[in-house]
């Protein structure tokens, strides 16, 4: 699947994603950088693990990588994520805080 609208809602500090079957998610800034999949936050292990967010993180800038992810800079600094379609539906389906 794949999005066919994000949006950011700064003050909601929430990433909503239309997706091209119709369902809409809601990411919180919190959820995202708890689930960050990058290595320094998940490790080379199996598994992924949230990890607890900096209170008050917000999401500070939005990339595009390629045509198939998102890179995410939060308000801590942190910045190392590639934020994969699959990844951002996981997180929407199996990671709530």
């Amino acid at each position: 699947m794949t999005p066919v609208d994000i949006a950011h809602h700064v003050r909601e500090a929430v990433l909503e994603v239309t997706w091209d079957d119709g369902s809409v998610t809601r990411l919180s800034a919190a959820q995202l950088r708890g689930w960050c999949p990058c290595a320094t936050c998940q490790g080379h292990s199996p598994g992924l693990r949230f990890h607890e967010p900096p209170p008050g993180v917000t999401i500070a800038e939005l990339h595009e990588v390629g045509a198939y992810a998102l890179g995410i800079r939060f308000s801590d600094g942190h910045d190392n994520g590639i934020y994969t379609w699959p990844h951002l539906r996981w997180i929407a389906a199996y990671g709530q805080t």
